[in-house]
């Protein structure tokens, strides 16, 4: 995925970001928009009603990725539901061809263990990624790609190899060729 923004939830982002809305948000206006479009683990205990609509949305050629979805241990339902709801973002991202877009706190190994389950063909994305070298290097050995935004980790963002880095705003009002910037002076700046 080329896109200057990632991840982000500003719905002006324009067209060279993907734009992050909840299934049961309307869709913005505007053929030239990006989106991605799960069920994230802070509403994973209404999965069950919004979960056909990220199915419906899945295809529609403006969702470019599926997400933002995982698995958050701070919060939403129970580890084992937001995982099973996780392997389903997974299992729809393969079917649809499209990356996956994940938030993940302290979820580390179900995360890893759903990706050995599934083997995905599709790139999964980790965004807003703050954890330290050692836990970065362990995911993009097995192949998932990182996003890093206005907060991140000098150290970390050094040990990512270029075409595994991606930018986001996530939330954030710095406009994402700041965070762009920041990133890489700071993280090839590094001894």
């Amino acid at each position: 995925m080329n896109f200057a923004d990632i991840h982000t939830h500003n719905v002006h982002a324009g067209h060279d970001a993907v734009i992050c809305i909840e299934p049961d948000d309307a869709m913005p206006a505007g053929d030239n928009l990006h989106f991605s479009c799960g069920v994230h683990p802070w509403r994973s205990s209404e999965a069950e009603a919004l979960w056909p609509m990220v199915v419906a949305r899945a295809t529609d050629p403006r969702v470019v990725a599926i997400g933002e979805c995982g698995i958050d241990r701070l919060r939403g339902a129970d580890v084992q539901l937001q995982t099973e709801l996780f392997r389903s973002h997974a299992l729809l991202a393969e079917e649809v061809g499209k990356p996956l877009i994940i938030h993940c706190v302290r979820g580390w190994a179900e995360l890893l263990a759903v990706h050995r389950a599934v083997a995905p063909a599709v790139t999964w994305i980790v965004h807003g990624f703050r954890g330290a070298p050692a836990l970065a290097r362990q995911l993009l050995d097995a192949g998932i790609h990182l996003s890093l935004g206005e907060h991140f980790r000098s150290d970390t963002a050094a040990c990512i190899p270029p075409d595994m880095l991606h930018f986001e705003t996530d939330t954030s009002t710095l406009p994402i060729e700041q965070i762009k910037t920041n990133i890489t002076n700071q993280s090839y700046s590094q001894p």
